[in-house]
């Protein structure tokens, strides 16, 4: 888990020194080409690649289609917001993912929630606010969109939860990622906007953007299926310190103006959140023995 926060906070450094000489479309359409191959290997790493064809449902087809546009808006979102604003701040803003899935558990799950996960929502957005705060510099339409790649990120989590268990995560990431490749395809037909490989650093640095992004979907994968997500969901915060680093690092970057005090309300959220999901689980355990 904590692998696959840092490589994606990595290749997201690709992304943003690369975002001023390259189209956004094209940028998601090499990640998510390149990242068929890490895939592909798992499949054959696992004997899946045999049957990656068989027992395929309409339903599960639709629900990878949507998991993967999803995750094509998300990249476009998240690539113009770390382009165009500071590292840490997009990243920290993309946290807010967890109020999203909450949300959409209300609206989609119809699921009824209690004063705490209520209360989880209120001070995560009030720190999305203080952080976005009309008197601050980070106050602009770019703003916006690390929240819209947080929503697409629930989208994809909330689709998750209708397919039925007997897929793999393998064949799952599979025809996730290559609806994800057609929907980036489209997208840079339409914007016709392309720009010709500068030279073999940045073909290679391309490559390296699908290669990561496809291990990193490994790794969560992997990780989620081994420990349960209230468990692992706390060290999706590395991310936060991490791109923090990144950007000092590579960009010279310090906001911590910016993120502080918001940022806590953040973390704080998620944490209250994950608390509660993990306290409802063990009751639905005992609960289930007790009967």
């Amino acid at each position: 888990m904590l692998l696959g926060i840092v490589v994606v906070d990595f290749y997201g450094v690709i992304v943003k020194s690369l975002g001023n000489l390259y189209p956004t479309p094209q940028l998601a359409f090499f990640r998510n080409f390149f990242a068929i191959a890490p895939i592909v290997f798992l499949l054959i790493l696992t004997k899946e690649i045999s049957f990656i064809f068989k027992d395929i449902t309409k339903k599960f087809l639709l629900l990878c289609f949507l998991r993967g546009i999803s995750f094509v808006l998300m990249q476009i979102f998240y690539y113009i917001s770390i382009i165009n604003m500071s590292f840490a701040t997009a990243t920290t803003l993309t946290f807010s993912s967890p109020i999203f899935i909450v949300i959409l558990s209300i609206v989609i799950l119809g699921e009824r929630i209690g004063i705490f996960r209520w209360s989880a929502i209120i001070i995560g957005f009030a720190g999305v606010l203080t952080i976005m705060s009309p008197t601050s510099e980070v106050f602009n339409y770019y703003s916006i969109l690390p929240l819209l790649a947080a929503l697409c990120w629930a989208v994809s989590n909330i689709v998750l939860k209708f397919i039925p268990e007997n897929f793999s995560n393998a064949k799952i990431n599979f025809y996730s990622i290559n609806f994800s490749y057609l929907g980036s395809f489209l997208i840079l037909l339409s914007t016709t906007e392309y720009s010709h490989i500068q030279n073999n650093l940045h073909w290679g640095l391309m490559i390296l953007i699908g290669i990561l992004g496809g291990f990193a979907s490994i790794l969560f994968s992997y990780a989620y299926r081994l420990v349960s997500p209230s468990t692992l969901a706390p060290f999706e915060y590395l991310g936060i310190p991490s791109s923090f680093l990144l950007g000092w690092i590579f960009f010279s970057e310090a906001p911590i103006s910016q993120l502080f005090p918001g940022v806590i309300g953040i973390v704080l959220a998620g944490l209250i959140i994950i608390w509660r999901e993990k306290k409802l689980s063990i009751e639905d355990d005992t609960s289930k023995k007790l009967h």
